[in-house]
């Protein structure tokens, strides 16, 4: 099996589709505990487009990312929604937090004494903050009437997910070597602001680079770092 590790250094998002009441419009993704993850779904569906983009640049063999991650309902150039898709031989867990502080986050979390309970939920409230945007009006440089936009974002942090081999016999022996170059292709979560002269809404990308069992030491501002990792 390998390991997947998002090094996430400014704020993120992964979007609910629920909002938080009178005060945010959009929810961040929490596990059960109220933990901050990335769902599998949305770990495979960043490694499905960079593998894809990959493949279409031939820079790794034809038909990987069918192989690797199946065929999706609808393919890029197909109108048609496909009724049966086929599975592929590559399987992600969610992306989480390390193990050691997960492991304490729950046993204050899921403890009978109310006290270290009340200590878990303050510490998982940490992991997240609020942000605020406006539109502006063009003509005048103020902020658009009823335009104030709020949304929930989760902290920089460091999440590991696992890739395993659900179809092995399908697999080259060097499937992770091609998949180690798809990874600087990578686009993660972006977060929506509001646009100075508009009421539509645009999205600000994190720039993503990967690497294989080595950190930059560039400038890490709005940046994020994708390692792959073999383990046992």
């Amino acid at each position: 099996m390998y390991q997947i590790k998002f090094k996430i250094h400014s704020y993120w998002r992964a979007g609910t589709g629920r909002g938080g009441g009178a005060l945010l419009d959009e929810l961040v993704h929490r596990d059960a505990y109220g933990l901050p993850n990335l769902p599998g779904r949305t770990v495979k569906g960043l490694l499905r487009d960079a593998v894809y983009r990959a493949e279409q640049w031939q820079q790794i063999p034809k038909d990987s990312t069918l192989c690797w991650f199946g065929s999706n309902a609808i393919e890029p150039g197909e109108d048609e929604i496909r009724l049966e898709t086929e599975a592929g031989a590559l399987g992600v867990s969610d992306a989480v937090l390390d193990e050691e502080l997960k492991k304490y986050l729950l046993s204050l979390l899921t403890s009978s004494i109310a006290l270290k309970k009340q200590k878990g939920k303050q510490l998982c409230q940490g992991f997240y903050h609020q942000i605020y945007a406006t539109a502006i009006e063009h003509e005048t440089g103020s902020a658009k009437d009823k335009s104030l936009r709020g949304m929930q974002v989760t902290i920089p942090l460091t999440l590991t997910a696992t890739l395993y081999e659900l179809h092995s016999s399908q697999l080259t022996d060097n499937w992770h070597q091609q998949l180690e170059k798809c990874l600087p292709l990578i686009l993660t979560v972006k977060i929506p602001i509001a646009s100075s002269t508009t009421d539509t809404r645009s999205e600000t990308d994190f720039h993503i680079r990967g690497w294989l069992n080595k950190l930059s030491h560039d400038n890490l501002f709005r940046q994020s770092v994708v390692l792959l990792s073999k383990f046992l």
